[in-house]
């Protein structure tokens, strides 16, 4: 029996609680509802129970088969990404990058090589390309490249011997080009110094035939023997001594002093040197000590004594009084030089007597009655020590006995020379023996002293120093009395190259 929809007014099927179209309650549906006979409605319960039956197997099984499934799917997966790069991958770039080498592509083959690490050695073949690739350069005769190329492969295989092969070959085109000193370098470099040798010959040979036999000399000193060298010197020594450049022959004689007649050759050269200096320009404190260094060569004495007379004439003109004495004192009892010591010295101690006198009052000192040098002294307070000398060199005639030696007065030094120092000790009064201290200072404050000990009235004593390592330039030595420290004499000199 049917039913009508009190909302919307459409009929409904007897016993429904809802309308099926606009779902509103049908209040009257308790009043008529029949359970036996509405086969649509069922109780709630009812289905729940069914549900419950049918579900409950399902419920247990379902949950095994998935999990097992997903752990196993989990597993291939996580293998295959380990695998895919740290394998699969790598390999096909390896057979890529060993397709590359057999096809000789060396430079992307190393590429890939390069970025595959260890795997199968990969670092193995790196090494290969880059031999490979050396070898490549060799045969297109690109010896530069493949020589660094073979070198930078640190002794790999035969790459040592094919470097020196290539940089054979590059000395051998430098050669050919003329550039001999780049071909000497790089023979060299190959290990191979009879070719170096040889082509310094070529070199110096060829220069030694233009006459520049001191350019010969350079070059043959860099790979030849001692003999080659020494004639190419002795050649162009020889040449400069016949055009009259006697000072650049002697000099070069002096460097193979051991070799033919060339000790003998530098002293004549030397000897025209300053012969024809003193006739140009007369005597100078270098013609002085030209001629003193050469002993007995020729007149060289003679000279020496001339020359330090004359010298010392122009020194005392000058002013330069303490080396006009030196000079009168090499001169010995040449001319008048004997009285020119006194009158230079006496000139010196009149000089000083405002700027230092207690080198003065020792000047005077010494000098005993000449003139007033006694009324001077004493007009000067002071120690009652005073102490007068000359400095000087050394030049020894003798190797086997060192006190065999000529003594050269002088204020100007040469950074080879040995100052020496001669002196002389005298009191006003007795006096204990006492210490001297001589001082050697040079121009950038270099110091050097020496005790000289129990010096008593009318000693002498000396002290010497090496100016290998002092300043050029102005320098000074002075003596003091160690006890009190009294200044009593200062010499100033001069320090050349």
């Amino acid at each position: 029996m049917d039913m009508v929809c009190r909302k919307c007014g459409k009929k409904v099927r007897d016993g429904a609680r809802f309308c099926p179209y606009c779902r509103a309650e049908i209040s009257e549906l308790a009043e008529k509802f029949n359970e036996t006979d509405d086969l649509f409605v069922v109780k709630e319960p009812a289905m729940i129970e069914i549900l419950h039956t049918k579900l409950a197997p399902l419920r247990r099984e379902v949950p095994v088969r998935p999990i097992i499934m997903t752990v196993f799917i989990a597993a291939v997966l996580a293998i295959f990404a380990y695998c895919i790069p740290n394998y699969i991958v790598p390999a096909i770039r390896y057979n890529n990058a060993s397709k590359l080498y057999e096809n000789a592509d060396y430079d992307d083959a190393e590429v890939i090589f390069s970025q595959l690490g260890d795997f199968k050695r990969s670092e193995d073949y790196v090494t290969k390309c880059r031999y490979k690739k050396a070898l490549v350069l060799m045969n297109k005769e690109l010896y530069p490249e493949a020589a660094d190329a073979f070198s930078s492969l640190d002794g790999y295989a035969d790459s040592d011997p094919l470097a020196r092969e290539c940089m054979l070959r590059i000395a051998e085109s430098y050669e050919d080009d003329g550039s001999f000193d780049a071909a000497m370098s790089v023979y060299a470099a190959a290990g191979k110094a009879e070719l170096a040798e040889k082509t310094a010959l070529r070199k110096a040979e060829a220069l030694a035939d233009e006459g520049n036999y001191f350019a010969a000399a350079r070059t043959a000193e860099k790979f030849c023997d001692k003999d080659t060298i020494s004639e190419y010197i002795y050649l162009g020594a020889s040449k400069a001594m016949s055009e009259g450049s006697y000072k650049v022959a002697a000099d070069n004689f002096y460097r193979i002093m051991d070799y033919k007649d060339s000790a003998s050759l530098a002293d004549s050269c030397t000897y025209g040197f300053y012969s024809s200096e003193y006739a140009e320009n007369g005597a100078s404190e270098e013609t002085v000590r030209g001629f003193y260094f050469l002993g007995d060569h020729s007149d060289s004495r003679e000279m020496f004594i001339k020359n330090s007379y004359e010298y010392g004439k122009k020194c005392l003109k000058s002013g330069d009084l303490a080396s006009a004495a030196a000079m009168f004192r090499n001169a010995g009892s040449y001319k008048d030089a004997s009285s020119r010591v006194y009158e230079s010295r006496y000139e010196l101690g009149k000089a000083l007597e405002d700027t230092d006198p207690a080198s003065a009052r020792s000047v005077f000192a010494m000098l005993g009655n000449y003139y007033d040098s006694i009324d001077r002294k004493e007009s000067i307070s002071g120690s009652s020590w005073y102490v007068d000398g000359l400095t000087s060199v050394y030049r020894y005639t003798s190797a086997d006995n060192i006190t065999a030696a000529d003594t050269y007065y002088t204020t100007v030094f040469r950074k080879n020379d040995t100052l020496t120092l001669y002196c002389t000790a005298g009191t006003d009064i007795p006096s204990p023996a006492v210490t001297m201290v001589i001082t050697f200072r040079d121009s950038a404050g270099l110091t050097v002293s020496a005790d000289c000990e129990n010096i008593r009235n009318s000693s002498s004593f000396s002290g010497s120093f090496s100016l290998s390592e002092a300043a050029t330039g102005k320098a000074s030595v002075t003596v003091s009395e160690k006890e009190t420290g009294d200044v009593l004499r200062t010499f100033e000199i001069t320090i050349a190259e």
